[in-house]
């Protein structure tokens, strides 16, 4: 049998963890591959795959959601098990922690048959933003060898019998849940647009909107982000702004105007799209950083 184990991770201390799993899983007779999961080509030839990823901010370490992402098909093909990394303290030797939001709906998404939070560390030189600050305080090495090899024990007493599991897309992630709220909020913003224009001078309608615009879609935002599941923020925010672009070109612009001169005005047209884009991505990655209720892992390596 020959599992992939493989993770994400900034500072190096979930690729210790990552390779203390490996070790234990070769000594009960598994052979697994090590590796950065920025670096996995394919899965072909796995029989298994253990995912770990550093906890930044209540968010796994970016390569470890997108291996997951990028390898969904391939992933709920074979057993997985997950792992986070990033409990500056004994929390996660005192009690079982559960996976972070995000990293919940990784697990429903690849049908995913367990998870462990194992603490991080944090050297007490980190440089960096926040990391430097929090090693004044937080510096040190919570990461239980005795544990991590105890729980990489029991995976590998699971492997020869283990199926995946079943797998789900949350629904807050459908195409059509996504293309439904850009509609939404190219058609406030033009709404706004439209009354501006019938009651004051173009250049105050223009100013006007491009204020409006960016907070409708915080708001669209924060609504399409709070649903459990929501795709990732920047491919949101490219969606949504695609969305509003083509509305404009089309309905604007070929229906209403039949001529593309609005695409001529950077404060009326290009102006808004970029705030919108940017309006939607901070929106949402600050949403992706809240905690879930309950306790969860808040800091990782």
């Amino acid at each position: 049998m020959r599992v992939l184990v493989c993770w994400g991770s900034k500072r190096g201390g979930t690729e210790g963890i990552a390779k203390i799993i490996g070790e234990a899983l070769q000594s009960n007779g598994i052979e697994a591959v090590v590796t950065p999961a920025a670096k996995v080509g394919d899965l072909s030839g796995f029989d298994a795959a253990i995912v770990g990823g550093a906890l930044y901010a209540n968010r796994w370490h970016q390569a470890a959601r997108r291996f997951v992402a990028r390898h969904v098909s391939a992933l709920r093909r074979i057993p997985v098990w997950l792992f986070s990394s990033g409990p500056l303290d004994d929390s996660a030797d005192v009690g079982a922690i559960p996976p972070t939001k995000e990293v919940a709906v990784l697990m429903e998404r690849v049908g995913a048959l367990g998870h462990a939070t194992f603490g991080g560390r944090l050297a007490a030189d980190a440089k960096g933003f926040p990391a430097s600050a929090m090693a004044k305080k937080r510096s040190g090495d919570w990461r239980n060898r005795e544990r991590i090899e105890r729980w990489a024990a029991d995976v590998a007493q699971a492997l020869p019998t283990a199926q995946p599991g079943p797998a789900v897309d949350p629904p807050a992630r459908s195409l059509a849940r996504l293309v439904g709220y850009g509609v939404v909020g190219w058609a406030l913003c033009g709404a706004v647009m439209g009354g501006l224009l019938a009651v004051g001078p173009v250049w105050l309608a223009i100013t006007l909107h491009a204020v409006a615009a960016p907070l409708i879609f915080v708001a669209i935002s924060i609504r399409y982000f709070g649903a459990r599941g929501a795709r990732e923020p920047v491919p949101v925010a490219l969606a949504f702004t695609a969305i509003v672009a083509v509305l404009d070109a089309v309905v604007v612009a070929g229906l209403i105007m039949r001529s593309l001169d609005m695409f001529t005005s950077i404060a009326g047209t290009w102006l808004p799209f970029v705030l919108i884009f940017l309006a939607t991505w901070i929106t949402g990655a600050i949403m992706a950083m809240m905690p879930a209720p309950g306790p969860a892992g808040a800091a990782g390596t």
